[in-house]
């Protein structure tokens, strides 16, 4: 293979992605445990069921995750999805829409890792007043402000970057020790729940009445309606579901291709698992009325996890699971970094970005790469500081995640149409119906003010509408610069996009 097309013949990327990393770095790429905490029950349309919601958006990624399983099969290499567009349909729309997807993911992480104070601030607050110790509820307090939200959030970034650095290798395990660690104070958070569930609301008073969030005696909720339950579905989508692109963008580093599609199914139905029993858990509990109650009015103190810790006066059980939160915030950014890394790499093979983005240490790590997201994600961590409600426009961004899986569904379309043995002609029905599912979701995503796109009078916020639409203008800039600057070399980066890249 030429030199002239690809930075070099091997992208040096090491074999060394096990079953278990794979299932967790998806895991990860769907916080089932932060679903369950502050992210969706808040939000809810009045009528809405989040369990029922839950089971019925898993239905509905089914096409989504055959589309991303078949294509992973076919073209397994850094970059995953990324490679399937700009092979498939376009090289530039690739580029372009790659790059608007890493922008807006590394917002997503700059903000989860600034937030990252509020799940620590909320175990503290929490075990603090059910047991009666104020220094907890006084140091949640000083967490909350923004100068040690930025500490905390930059301190944690910075070493997980450290460790990517270090070996590639130790950035997987790390997200998979958070993931099993995770997992384990959800299943004790579940356990514990469920043995309480005779009694219920007598063993949750304590918990209501020290958080100050006991229902009035007589109160009133909306009725059940299948229709505010699908118009939930949007903020599953958010955390869950479709953001299953962690392990085929790792496709070149799996040990065995096989990984591939157990690192896509598993982590799904395990997903799906856990947060369809987290929230039907907390309704077989409470009951309807009582818990969507809680859930629309004291969403942020009414949690899986803070009702966990309510239900037991043991206080390692309380840190047990108290600690599996922060580790399922603290997996996010262990898997972003990784998932970062993976696209900027690609790109940069392809001579989207500069070579120097490729470049590996002698433990095999993109060590430039991971320094451009450190930097990267530590100018996004000043906006909170600056603007908390500026900050958290950018939680609007995600409409370029429906935006992005809808190309990547036609990008399996058009595999099937242009490879039309058995395989291909069945992927391309699966494939339509799953861009139509995205088109509903970008098009929820707009409309729905609970994603702060828009206002609640429809108006579009102009600090998220910017940064969207800018977004994919500086990917576009990026690309003509780079084939500017690559054809003066004599090099034409578009031949580049009709061949497969190296393993």
């Amino acid at each position: 293979m030429s030199s002239k097309i690809f930075v070099r013949e091997s992208s040096g990327l090491k074999k060394e992605v096990s079953l278990t990393d794979a299932i967790m770095l998806n895991m990860a790429n769907m916080p089932a445990g932060v679903a369950l905490f502050t992210s969706i029950s808040p939000y809810i349309y009045p009528g809405a069921l989040i369990w029922l919601a839950a089971i019925i958006g898993l239905i509905l990624a089914i096409p989504q995750i055959i589309v991303y399983t078949f294509l992973g099969s076919k073209i397994a290499r850094t970059g995953g999805d990324y490679v399937w567009i700009s092979r498939i349909i376009n090289g530039p729309l690739g580029g372009i829409m790659a790059f608007a997807l890493m922008i807006e993911s590394t917002a997503f992480f700059a903000l989860t890792a600034f937030f990252f104070s509020s799940a620590v601030s909320s175990v503290f607050s929490t075990i603090g007043s059910l047991d009666g110790i104020p220094s907890l509820v006084s140091i949640s307090s000083t967490l909350t402000s923004s100068i040690y939200s930025y500490v905390l959030g930059a301190g944690l970034f910075t070493f997980i970057v450290l460790i990517n650095i270090f070996k590639s290798k130790w950035g997987f395990t790390l997200v998979s020790i958070s993931g099993i660690i995770a997992l384990i104070s959800t299943a004790l958070a579940m356990i514990l729940i469920g043995i309480n569930l005779p009694h219920f609301h007598t063993s949750i008073s304590h918990f209501l009445t020290v958080e100050g969030i006991t229902p009035p005696s007589h109160y009133s909720v909306a009725p059940f309606s299948i229709y505010a339950t699908l118009g939930s579905l949007p903020l599953l989508a958010i955390f869950t579901y479709p953001w299953i692109q962690a392990v085929p963008a790792v496709g070149s580093e799996l040990k065995k291709p096989a990984y591939l599609k157990y690192g896509i199914f598993i982590p799904v139905l395990a997903t799906a698992f856990i947060v369809t029993l987290g929230f039907l858990l907390l309704y077989i509990g409470g009951g309807y009325s009582f818990t969507n109650y809680e859930f629309i009015n004291n969403g942020f103190t009414y949690t899986f996890w803070t009702v966990a810790l309510g239900l037991t006066s043991n206080q390692i059980i309380q840190w047990i699971i108290g600690i599996g939160l922060m580790f399922w915030e603290f997996a996010v950014l262990a898997y972003g970094v990784i998932f970062f890394a993976r696209y900027i790499f690609a790109m940069a093979f392809d001579r989207i970005f500069p070579e120097i983005f490729t470049r590996l240490n002698r433990a095999g790590s993109p060590v430039y790469t991971h320094i451009f997201d450190l930097a990267l994600t530590l100018t996004f961590l000043v906006l909170p500081v600056i603007s908390i409600s500026g900050a958290t426009s950018l939680y609007g961004a995600t409409v370029i995640g429906p935006i992005y899986f809808f190309t990547v569904s036609i990008a399996g379309f058009l595999y099937g149409y242009k490879n039309r043995d058995s395989f291909g002609k069945a992927i391309i029905p699966i494939s339509a119906i799953s861009a139509g599912y995205f088109v509903f979701l970008t098009y929820e995503a707009i409309i729905n003010p609970a994603f702060d796109f828009t206002y609640p009078n429809g108006q579009p916020d102009p600090i998220t509408l910017a940064f969207v639409i800018g977004s994919f203008i500086v990917g576009a800039i990026i690309y003509l610069v780079s084939k500017y600057i690559n054809k003066r070399k004599g090099l034409e980066i578009d031949l580049a996009f009709k061949e497969i890249p190296p393993d």
